[in-house]
C-alpha cells in the first residue's frame, strides 16, 4: 500500500509518499502508475515554470518521494495542493491501494 502524509504551515508546505500500491504486478500497476506521474509531473512543473527556488526539499526515489516547498508564492502552493488533489481523488478511487497517513 502507498501511503502519503502532507502538511501545511504559513511559510512551508510538506507532502511525503511511500511504498508501492501492489494493486497489480510491475508493469501493470495503474495506482502505482498514476501516484508516480504526479508527484513527477509535479515537480517537473515547478521546475519548468522557473520556479525552482521555492523547492526547499525535493527527493524523489524507487518508492519514495518527498517534496518541501515555500508555500508562500502562490503558484508553487497552487502546484502542491493539486497534488494533494489528486492523491486524495485516487484515494477514494483505489482505497485498498493508498491511504493517507495521519
Amino acid at each position: 500500500m502507498t501511503k502519503y502524509s502532507y502538511k501545511y504551515t504559513n511559510e512551508v508546505a510538506v507532502i511525503e509518499v511511500s511504498g508501492h500500491s501492489n494493486y497489480a504486478s510491475d508493469g501493470n500497476d495503474i495506482v502505482c502508475a498514476s501516484i508516480s506521474t504526479a508527484c513527477i509531473i509535479t515537480a517537473n512543473l515547478i521546475d519548468k515554470l522557473d520556479l525552482r527556488y521555492n523547492i526547499l526539499d525535493l527527493v524523489c526515489e524507487e518508492g519514495y518521494f518527498r517534496l518541501q516547498i515555500n508555500a508562500k508564492d502562490k503558484t508553487t502552493k497552487g502546484i502542491f495542493d493539486n497534488l494533494v488533489d489528486t492523491l486524495e481523488e485516487l484515494e477514494t478511487q483505489y482505497p485498498k491501494y493508498i491511504k493517507r497517513k495521519n
